[in-house]
């Protein structure tokens, strides 16, 4: 019975068997299989053993040169660069005419740039001269007009012509792409919504591993295809800044994306994730963070790694409760979770000082004001869909608040500790239980905005009219008001609007 490559191995390891027995047992799997990943398995553990045999040589330069599966070919470029570099050249120079597929293609490039000698060089930079590539040739011109080029690395040189053959890929399947180029290397590239008809036949539905070319890279747009995974390959772009994978089909994320330590902004809005790999407490730069819309129903404690995060939209997931360790978010300025199945309000949510924004709406959660009166510097606070019957004085506390939205609730009443917002710009109370409104509503003075949509309201106060701020107002669905104040007319005649 024959043995399984990793059984082989082991046995090497263990010297049950030698090493030329353990090549033949390799080599024989290889030849006589035709399953693609035993064979590609084969190659690897070959090349885990090491070899300086010209009959495992010999092998390897035909399965580069003539094997049909792809996956073979490109494990016979790795073993040969790894084993056999100084007879690289000759193999190499004729798989690159004849290749067709870009992770060969890619790999071929990559190994010729290992081998630092003048043929290898001159190679090289002969495919450079033909880069037929408007940005590409642009970003090089100074460097071959000068002669410059020519200083640069066989390696920075093979680095140049994969990004060139990566972009020359996509180019040819999809029109619609965008990218940037510095000194030859892709710092940005735009793969958003690229399929080339309406019936979106030719949509990007995979990212290949080859992606991992683009090392460069700084900023990757793959928002609204219909990705379903990721490659591992992706966690080797330790460049990127910026990631959008919005309005895609993913359900879970490889652990790689961890090591992407230089990203500031990960948008993974409107996909399908059930889980967010715990890995992602290593992104030690992330300023923003946009889960929203997803099928979560926990987040890691490692979340509470990204110390510098200002921005946490978990915002339509399923979440019934977040981990105490989120208190340490302290640079958080903008958090929303609404349309979660929250059940009550944390309270470390009062010793996240530096917020500005919180969404808490659509959770039918029952609110602690005692806990967001600590919010001092906040200027938005959503609660609408929430199963409010009164807001309690410790509202007042908000000093700061812009925009209070408390729409769809069961209020009755206002405090009249509101009083205090004297910032408020923005009032939302429609769709309460309103029958009246304070007389001191009128001392809101910076209000521009008061929605009062689907109230009971029977009239509106006379003190309405000093707020002379107020461009929007909105008092349809209230029917038992009858007629609008003199003093509100008067704002009308200076542009006020009033829907009704």
């Amino acid at each position: 019975m024959q043995l399984a490559p990793k059984q082989i191995y082991k046995e090497y390891l263990t010297k049950t068997l030698e090493k030329k027995a353990a090549l033949d047992h390799l080599v024989a799997l290889i030849n006589n299989f035709d399953d693609e990943s035993i064979r590609v398995e084969s190659i690897e553990v070959i090349e885990k053993i090491g070899s300086t045999d010209n009959e495992i040589f010999n092998l390897l330069e035909n399965l580069l040169i003539s094997d049909s599966h792809e996956k073979v070919r490109n494990s016979a470029i790795k073993a040969i660069k790894n084993l056999y570099i100084e007879k690289a050249f000759k193999p190499m120079n004729w798989a690159y005419t004849h290749e067709t597929s870009i992770n060969c293609l890619t790999s071929i490039i990559s190994t010729l740039g290992e081998i630092d000698n003048n043929k290898s060089k001159s190679f090289l930079l002969d495919k450079i001269k033909k880069i037929d590539n408007y940005k590409f040739n642009e970003s090089l011109s100074d460097l071959i007009k000068t002669g410059n080029i020519e200083n640069l690395t066989i390696k920075q040189i093979s680095e140049i012509i994969n990004n060139y053959i990566v972009i020359k890929y996509f180019e040819e399947k999809f029109p619609k792409i965008n990218f940037q180029v510095q000194n030859g290397l892709v710092s940005s590239l735009g793969l958003s919504g690229i399929s080339n008809n309406i019936f979106g036949w030719n949509i990007l539905r995979k990212l290949p591993e080859f992606i991992n070319t683009l090392k460069y890279l700084k900023k990757l747009d793959l928002k609204i295809n219909k990705l379903a995974k990721l490659p591992k390959s992706i966690g080797t772009l330790t460049l990127l800044t910026h990631l959008d994978l919005s309005n895609n089909k993913l359900k879970d994320l490889p652990d790689s994306i961890g090591a992407l330590i230089s990203l500031e902004i990960l948008n993974l809005k409107y996909n399908k994730l059930i889980n967010v790999p715990n890995s992602i407490g290593n992104l030690k730069k992330l300023k923003i963070l946009d889960l929203r819309h997803n099928k979560l129903t926990k987040i890691p404690d490692e979340l509470n790694n990204l110390s510098c995060l200002e921005f946490l939209d978990l915002h339509g997931n399923q979440l019934r409760q977040l981990p105490t360790s989120m208190e340490r978010l302290t640079s958080l300025k903008k958090l929303d979770l609404g349309l979660n199945n929250l059940e009550y309000l944390p309270v470390w949510i009062s010793t996240m000082h530096s917020l500005r924004t919180l969404g808490l709406g659509g959770n039918n959660l029952s609110i602690d004001f005692l806990i967001l009166g600590k919010l001092k510097s906040l200027k938005k606070l959503n609660l609408y869909d929430n199963n409010i019957k009164e807001l309690s004085e410790e509202i007042g506390l908000l000093n700061s608040l812009e925009i209070l939205i408390l729409r769809n609730n069961h209020i009755t009443r206002l405090p009249i500790s509101i009083k205090n917002l004297i910032s408020l710009k923005k009032l939302d109370l429609s769709w309460n239980n309103f029958t009246e409104l304070p007389e001191w509503i009128g001392s809101l003075t910076s209000l521009e905005e008061l929605n009062l949509w689907g109230n009971n309201l029977m009239s509106l106060p006379k003190s309405m009219g000093n707020l002379s701020s107020l461009k929007i107002l909105n008092i349809n669905f209230n029917k038992f008001i009858r007629k609008i104040p003199e003093s509100l007319k008067a704002l009308e005649n200076s542009g006020l609007k009033i829907y009704k």
